[in-house]
């Protein structure tokens, strides 16, 4: 009995210990990740030519999504040239890394491993203790420099989360192996041996870290079973004598039964007190019905519910719709014997209808063979961690979408504006080497018609801009017939000098939230396209209807045109300057106005079409 009470003992503490670890290395992991997110951004400012653009904007932008982050750093040929914030790193500016044999080794390694490395902790020479984190970068496979991160140490501690998880009980320590001597390295404060009994450790290999914990008093729980060794010694001498006396009194036998019960219930009263008290959420469920049984205060302060409310419920009520089938399928495997435990990540409805992420582990209450009772799980709020996972992945695409934009705007700025300053250089270069002053004239009109193409061109420039830019647009409740009567009666010469019939088919009652301005342009751009490429043997019809679906309004905008042949100019049929026809004044520029405006208030738009026989535009608005 000692020895079992020392072994559950033990095996309490290891399993305490290695829950603490393991919250320690996802907290650290994910300030890595975050880390890594952000020195893959900066590097992407980095142009093909080896120029860093606009380094001044977007550090200060990088640093607000990434508080984990204390700095940033561009290290074009291993010398820092660029830090963010400036004055409390401007001493680092011009230090060269590569040649500093102190520092260079981790570099040298980030470099060969083409991948992130996280060097110190070590003395920045700005001041401070931190680490930092390298991303090599390679343009056309050779060696540019690096996109660094700076983590001040005790920034990193304090995400890891071990001043709130060290507690009374336990102590943490952080060390590194200093790759010039093989040493290790310590860095929190206090005495320290790596083969303390029951010691508990993680290591990184972004950083070659390791990080430690162990119990401040590791045998503290030991001494108590010595009162208990005696007791047991002394109860079992008297186990001796009183069996001896087992049939002539059988009154001390009933009341050795007694005493038991007592232990019993004090033991049950211990287990109460537990799961009372305990950190996480738990509650026991019959595994027949899902219905609760018992659940502890965290859960009920978890969910907002009473206990005696959650006695009523069970974890379909508070589970979310779409998570639902994953747990049945888990729970049936349970049931059927074929696993004995398993953990899911879901989402709990609580009472005020707030959405809370939890870890759910559930294990079963019968032993393997038996009848399938009751089981018990332990919930554990994620939330915060779900948060950030969606944070993170939305600045990745706020990036990744940036990216795209620059790449279409460097392709619009390098060919359709070099042609226009190429055509104006080539007649002015004629008009140079001409005597003849007709000639001179035709020249002269040449280069105007090419200047107000191109004046043009930067006109479509600045509006795509001025739509791709707005962050700040005003949203108004439209009422969608208001507007599209205004388009009829604003294209109603054009209506009628072609002969065209407008069907209306929208419900009074339809509304959407847009931009007034985007809604007026969108009507305008697909009602006088209609118009524009009508077909010449038969005279406009343009339909026009809305209808409503579970995710918002629908309206489609159908015409008996000219069509478009999508199988060859699909892929491009809302590209900037792209024109599917000859006919005067096609610039392509309408459709990717309007296919923007239309993301940008959160909708989208289709296209159905057939050549010769006409188009139809669907757009969906954003519910």
């Amino acid at each position: 009995m000692i020895w079992q009470q020392y072994s559950n003992q033990q095996e309490s503490q290891q399993e305490e210990m290695q829950s603490i670890i393991n919250i320690v290395e996802e907290n650290i992991d994910h300030a890595l990740k975050n880390s890594y997110s952000a020195a893959l951004s900066l590097a992407l400012i980095i142009n093909d030519q080896g120029e860093i653009d606009d380094f001044e904007t977007v550090a200060p932008k990088l640093l607000d999504l990434n508080e984990n982050i204390d700095a940033v750093q561009l290290v074009p040929d291993g010398v820092i040239t660029k830090v963010y914030p400036y004055d409390e790193n401007k001493e680092a500016l011009d230090y060269d890394i590569l040649q500093d044999s102190t520092r260079n080794a981790e570099a040298f390694k980030a470099i060969e491993k083409r991948a992130m490395y996280f060097a110190g902790p070590f003395e920045l020479r700005q001041g401070g203790m931190a680490i930092v984190g390298r991303l090599p970068v390679f343009i056309k496979n050779e060696f540019w420099g690096f996109s660094a991160v700076i983590i001040k140490l005790p920034n990193l501690i304090h995400q890891s989360g071990i001043d709130q998880l060290a507690g009374e009980n336990y102590r943490f320590q952080f060390s590194k192996i200093d790759i010039e001597t093989g040493e290790e390295i310590f860095f929190l404060p206090g005495d320290w041996e790596v083969g303390e009994a029951y010691t508990e450790n993680i290591e990184f290999s972004e950083g070659d870290w390791n990080i430690y914990i162990t119990p401040i008093a590791p045998f503290s729980e030991t001494y108590k079973l010595i009162p208990f060794a005696i007791l047991i010694f002394v109860v079992s001498l008297w186990l001796g004598w009183a069996m001896a006396r087992l049939l002539k009194k059988p009154k001390e036998l009933e009341k050795l039964v007694e005493a038991q019960a007592g232990e019993l219930f004090r033991s049950e009263a211990k287990f109460r007190t537990i799961f009372n008290q305990a950190a996480v959420g738990m509650v026991t469920v019959d595994t027949a019905t899902g219905k609760f049984l018992d659940a502890n205060a965290r859960f009920s302060e978890l969910l907002g519910y009473t206990q005696d409310e959650l006695n009523s419920l069970d974890f379909k009520k508070v589970s979310h719709p779409e998570d639902i089938k994953e747990n049945q399928l888990a729970m049936q495997a349970l049931y059927n014997g074929e696993i004995r435990e398993y953990t899911i990540e879901k989402r709990n409805i609580r009472k005020d209808g707030n959405l809370v992420w939890i870890k759910l582990t559930v294990s079963p209450l019968w032993l393997a063979g038996e009848e399938p009772s009751h089981h018990i799980a332990i919930i554990q709020d994620i939330t915060k961690r779900k948060e950030a996972e969606f944070n993170l992945n939305k600045g990745y695409q706020m990036v990744t979408d940036q990216n795209r934009r620059l790449l279409n705007f460097s392709y619009i700025i390098s060919h359709d504006l070099r042609s226009h300053t190429s055509n104006i250089q080539s007649l002015l270069n004629l008009y140079s080497l001409t005597e003849a002053e007709d000639e001179k004239e035709t020249y002269i009109k040449l280069i105007t018609k090419v200047s107000n193409s191109l004046n043009q061109t930067l006109y479509d420039l600045n509006e795509v801009v001025a739509i791709q830019s707005n962050v700040d647009i005003k949203l108004e409740t439209l009422t969608v017939n208001k507007y599209l009567n205004q388009t009829v009666e604003l294209l109603s010469f054009e209506i009628s000098k072609k002969n065209a019939v407008i069907q209306k088919e929208v419900p009074e009652n339809m509304q959407v939230n847009f931009n007034p301005a985007y809604f007026e342009s969108v009507l305008l751009n697909l009602i006088s396209n209609a118009l524009r490429y009508s077909h010449q043997e038969r005279n406009p019809e343009i339909n026009v209807k809305a209808y409503q679906e579970d995710s918002g309004w629908v309206m489609e905008i159908s015409d008996n045109g000219i069509g478009i042949d999508l199988d060859r100019h699909g892929d491009k049929l809302f590209g900037l300057y792209k024109t599917f026809t000859d006919r005067p004044n096609s610039r392509g520029v309408g459709l990717f106005i309007t296919k923007n405006q239309i993301e940008a208030m959160g909708g989208k738009i289709e296209v159905e079409s057939t050549p010769d026989q006409g188009t139809l535009f669907r757009m969906h608005f954003k519910g």
